[in-house]
């Protein structure tokens, strides 16, 4: 057999180890379940308040030079926070009702194009969300049931997580092109935005910017392949992204907090402790069910009295 056949094999076996042989992937997927309804029901808690969008929009369009529309109703708007985190929180707890599932992606679905309405480059920094969550709605009672496609969903989950990051490095490249490899950008960032520590790196030898620089463009086209080729060590990708995104943290003091929350279950944490989560969501009876309401309920309670206060807030600062 020639090498061509040899790697073309390999690469084979590579792929359905990936896609349909994963162990333990439904114990993961149950894991990947908590940690999306947790990064929805985070994000849909940091959104401005209703207020904001209804005062400012017509300021934006009309300074990028777009017709006004007509803003959602603030009160509309704050009713889709409710529910999303109403919704999205009775999910991740064990209520699988259709109509939790159906509510839970098309609220959050309708908070999201209202922010990238407002925004439209924010489209990029967490739609992810939206992904995970409609595929995990839809095929978690077959997950559950089927190994291999248990096994292909966490695979199309890890590539959409890989992708993150391959989108990155193009944007850098395209955007800029080489130039961002000499490190004027990464310097600029750490001068403006950055800590205390990114400030005193951006006055410093500039070959450490452009070392930075380098090496962010090279951890970004290199996530994917080096994943492929270092499966079975998939548990320092995930580590590996943890420490990508905490350097850019505490340089930059830009969070990309919901990736670095999705590394541990997609590629670091323990097979005994995914397991573990496994067994207490499907072991979950009426009695817990009602709990997660409760749950639901007070949270969705908190973001209606975190609304209010912020109405007052703007309300003072109209005055």
């Amino acid at each position: 057999m020639s090498l061509l056949a040899k790697s073309v094999a390999a690469t084979g076996r590579r792929l359905r180890e990936i896609g349909l042989e994963q162990p333990h992937a439904a114990d993961r997927l149950a894991l990947c379940r908590l940690v999306t309804a947790a990064a929805v029901v985070r994000t849909v808690w940091h959104m401005p308040p209703g207020e904001f969008f209804t005062e400012h929009s017509d300021l934006l369009d009309r300074a990028r030079g777009r017709p006004e529309r007509r803003a959602m109703p603030a009160g509309v708007y704050e009713g889709l926070r409710v529910t999303a985190v109403l919704s999205t929180t009775a999910w991740a707890l064990g209520v699988d009702h259709p109509a939790v599932k159906l509510c839970a992606n098309v609220s959050f679905g309708v908070l999201q194009k209202r922010v990238v309405d407002f925004h439209p480059e924010l489209w990029t920094y967490n739609s992810h969300l939206n992904a995970f969550l409609a595929l995990l709605s839809v095929t978690e009672a077959r997950a559950a049931e089927d190994d291999e496609f248990a096994s292909t969903t966490l695979a199309a989950l890890q590539s959409s997580f890989a992708c993150v990051y391959l989108q990155s490095g193009l944007a850098k490249l395209i955007g800029s092109g080489p130039s961002w490899l000499r490190g004027g950008t990464t310097r600029a960032a750490w001068g403006e935005l950055g800590t205390p520590l990114g400030k005193r790196l951006a006055t410093s030898d500039p070959w450490i910017a452009a070392l930075a620089s380098a090496g962010t463009v090279a951890f970004e086209f290199g996530f994917a392949p080096a994943l492929v080729l270092a499966w079975r060590r998939r548990a320092l990708a995930g580590l590996a992204s943890v420490l990508f995104h905490g350097t850019v943290k505490a340089t930059m003091d830009i969070s990309f907090w919901h990736l670095a929350w999705f590394a541990g279950p997609l590629f670091s944490v323990p097979d005994s402790v995914t397991a573990g989560i496994a067994r207490h969501l499907r072991s979950t009876t009426r009695r817990s069910r009602r709990r997660a309401w409760a749950v639901a309920a007070g949270a969705a309670l908190s973001l209606a009295t975190r609304s209010i206060k912020w109405r007052k807030v703007v309300a003072r600062a109209g005055h």
